[in-house]
């Protein structure tokens, strides 16, 4: 190597430190940075949210968040502790990448005007974040720049999604605050005067505290279902005023240490349809869901066992399925099943019988009616026999109800009559094509498209058909 080239590398080597010596700061010059305050989620003691709709105010105390809204001034509500802690952990995160533009005449198109724009403070001692999120932006995220600051910048945060909401979705919507499982028992007063009292069993199950009428079937599943809607009513919104209802449930709660909370249940739904609600001792009056409502008001006939049959499908010799002339036969011949009647039925599949057996044994009416029209079985619209251990087991459709496309029907369980869908009467009612064999699930292999999935996505589906299959 001559004496030239030795000079050129020792040139380019001495370049070469240099530009790595001096490459951030010369990369960094002119180059518009979004900065605010880093804030953590347990310095954060108020948070204003201020947009074209109004202003909500978010506030620590001491006994937990509150909201307030600029349109009602002097009240506060209870704030919902999740979308706050969600909000808090936005904050502490929140930053901006890409810098867009620092003219302020777009300001008004982008949405990070006080006009347009979502203000947001979020106040902690010495220090505050104050930012203005505009609308989304076109590559994904929001416009969002520093308050007093002209430079706009896109922001990926989830704070574009929850700070645009109204005063209701920042409230509490839990009504009762108690787990099922610290309570000892639960007294229901329906506005007829009817009541009846549960009490917590072992084992986590509940009881009736009250002598049964004879051939009651109590189902300890309905009650556990109907304490735990009570524990977890949840307000779709909020009325303003006084309770008032000229006729209501009364549902009161009892701890195990003794504290005990009324739930107050209007016996009709509003216009709306929603159902109004209180708590005794809170002067909130909350808004449920109609079919909320319904899972809660419940009699003690509602607290029934469903069940119409009880047997082993194991042990299961013989099928019969009756529909007016139309009748199937199946009949196990040693571990094997096969159609007796009709003679031809080329789709029947033996392997089906053991599943339709099982959906007998699972068949539940949909209500309780006891004693039933006498022309609601005179004629049987459909008639299933399961013969095991060498005894009948029958499940008898018979006439439609006339309300909510349900049929009367009767197992060998009780001499109840109860109600169920006529979908059941009519698939029961179909003969051998309840034992075809069902199609086969489609095959992604051959869908187009598949290859364009991520591998892991691609290979979760994979294994799920590779199930179904097996």
């Amino acid at each position: 190597m001559n004496k030239q080239t030795l000079v050129a590398v020792a040139v380019f080597a001495a370049l070469l430190v240099a530009f790595f010596a001096t490459r951030e700061k010369a990369v960094s010059v002119g180059v518009q940075k979004f900065e605010v305050a880093r804030l953590t989620k347990d310095e954060v003691g108020s948070v204003e949210l201020k947009s074209a709709a109004g202003t909500v105010t978010l506030t620590r105390g001491a006994n937990g968040w509150t909201v307030a809204d600029s349109k009602k001034p002097g009240a506060s509500y209870a704030a919902d502790d999740g979308q706050v802690q969600a909000l808090l952990e936005a904050l502490a995160e929140f930053k901006a990448s890409d810098f867009v533009t620092e003219k302020p005449e777009k300001h008004a198109e982008l949405e990070v005007d006080e006009a347009k724009g979502t203000v947001i403070k979020a106040g902690a001692t010495n220090k505050a974040l104050e930012v203005v999120l505009g609308k989304a932006s076109k590559s994904g995220g929001a416009y969002v720049r520093t308050a007093g600051a002209p430079a706009v910048f896109v922001t990926q945060s989830g704070l574009q999604y929850q700070v645009k909401q109204g005063l209701t979705a920042w409230r509490k919507k839990g009504v009762v605050t108690v787990g099922a499982a610290d309570l000892a028992s639960l007294t229901v007063r329906h506005a007829d005067g009817s009541s009846f009292t549960l009490k917590a069993a072992d084992g986590g199950g509940w009881a009736p505290d009250l002598e049964l009428p004879k051939g009651f079937r109590f189902s300890p599943s309905a009650a556990l279902a109907l304490v735990n809607q009570l524990a977890t009513l949840t307000a779709q919104d909020f009325a303003e005023g006084a309770f008032d209802a000229p006729q209501a449930h009364t549902f009161t709660a009892t701890k195990k240490d003794g504290a005990a909370v009324t739930v107050k249940l209007a016996a009709a739904k509003r216009d709306d349809g929603t159902v109004a609600a209180q708590v005794e001792g809170d002067a909130q009056v909350y808004l449920l869901p109609g079919y909320q409502a319904q899972a809660l008001d419940k009699s003690l006939d509602d607290l029934r066992e469903l069940t119409l049959v009880d047997f082993d499908p194991a042990k299961a010799t013989k099928l019969v399925l009756t529909a007016g002339a139309k009748k199937t036969v199946v009949v196990k011949e040693g571990e094997t099943w096969k159609l007796v009647e009709p003679k031809a039925a080329p789709e029947f599949d033996a392997a089906q019988v053991p599943a339709v057996l099982s959906r007998l044994r699972g068949l539940r009416g949909l209500s309780w009616v006891g004693e039933a029209p006498k022309t609601a079985f005179a004629a049987p619209s459909a008639i299933v026999e399961v013969t095991v251990d060498g005894k009948p087991v029958r499940v008898v459709f018979g006439a439609e109800t006339g309300a909510d496309s349900r049929v009367y029907v009767r197992g060998s369980i009780d001499d109840a009559a109860y109600t169920t869908g006529v979908f059941e009467k009519t698939q029961w009612s179909s003969g051998p094509e309840l034992f075809k064999k069902p199609p086969p699930p489609p095959d992604f292999g051959q869908m187009n498209g598949l290859e364009q999935l991520p591998p892991e996505v691609r290979a979760k589906l994979m294994e799920q058909l590779r199930q179904q299959r097996n």
